[in-house]
């Protein structure tokens, strides 16, 4: 774990923090990433698919030539390896047959599993609140996003106290997803157990690979819905959190701000937390880079 992390902000934004000691922690809902999966996901298979293909593919496992590993002590990957030694049956439609019947009261546990997992997502999504960092000052795409357009400000924490525990972002080229038939197959065979829900959190920490220069970090609170004062409209999911005035190390005002700007934001930091570092963002000639130079007011 880093011993700090930035955040990534407006002038505007900037301001606020200084002036009322919070930060932003928001539901995952309020970021607008086109990728996650979002309050209300759809699921674009149903019960009926997952009981074919589970079909299938037990058929397959009692057909093929190496029987793929998995838990021995799973109902029906047991079943498999015995009826695999029995020659149970003669051939793929008789055994597929056969497992339609045994199988039947699936679909309606299907079902109730699909919809469960369904409102527990909209349940952690609706109950997160994050506070999005990063593992440096330094990366260009962060500036233009989220410091509008390096004319922001980074800001500097230690992983001490109000940011303790934080989360690494994992970037990845297959896009996440709350689950897919192929894993609720496996889990149905024996192969491999699904994703529970308590393994959701690790989904809000997922993020196409074309973000990884961000080096993003999460922290993470579960709040329990009468602990939150927020109501339905979404607009408001959010909590504004204080911070202790020793984990702000160090601000980094953006090579395009304004002087007049960085002056009055510089006065107001050293007037209300008079030990952290100021730096100026240099934009490096020739290169798409930056470095920092201290800054005195």
């Amino acid at each position: 774990m880093p011993e700090s992390l930035y955040k990534y902000t407006s002038a505007e934004t900037a301001e606020i923090i200084l002036n009322t000691g919070t930060l932003r922690w928001s539901s995952p809902e309020l970021f607008n990433e086109a990728w996650a999966i979002g309050h209300s996901p759809e699921l674009d298979f149903d019960h009926i698919t997952i009981t074919k293909a589970m079909l299938k593919q037990a058929v397959s496992m009692i057909f093929i030539r190496d029987m793929p590993a998995g838990n021995e002590k799973h109902p029906l990957f047991k079943a498999i390896r015995r009826w695999r030694t029995e020659d149970r049956f003669k051939d793929e439609v008789e055994a597929y047959d056969s497992l339609s019947e045994l199988l039947a009261p699936t679909p309606e546990t299907l079902e109730s599993k699909l919809k469960h997992i369904l409102s527990a997502w909209v349940d952690l999504v609706a109950n997160s609140r994050i506070l999005c960092l990063s593992e440096s000052p330094k990366d260009v795409q962060s500036w233009k996003t989220y410091a509008d357009n390096h004319t922001g400000v980074v800001f500097k924490f230690s992983t001490e106290n109000t940011l303790q525990e934080p989360k690494k972002v994992e970037y990845g080229t297959q896009r996440c997803q709350l689950t897919t038939v192929k894993e609720q197959v496996d889990d149905l065979v024996g192969i491999k157990r699904a994703t529970t829900l308590a393994d959701f959190e690790s989904k809000l920490l997922a993020k196409p690979k074309h973000n990884s220069a961000e080096r993003e970090w999460r922290c993470i609170q579960i709040i329990d819905e009468e602990d939150l004062d927020c109501g339905e409209d979404i607009e408001d999911w959010f909590i504004d959190q204080k911070f202790y005035e020793s984990e702000l190390r160090a601000a980094y005002f953006g090579f395009l701000m304004p002087e007049a700007q960085r002056k009055e934001l510089a006065l107001l930091i050293k007037a209300k937390y008079p030990k952290i570092a100021l730096f100026n963002a240099i934009a490096i000639p020739d290169q798409y880079e930056l470095e920092f130079k201290k800054y005195c007011p």
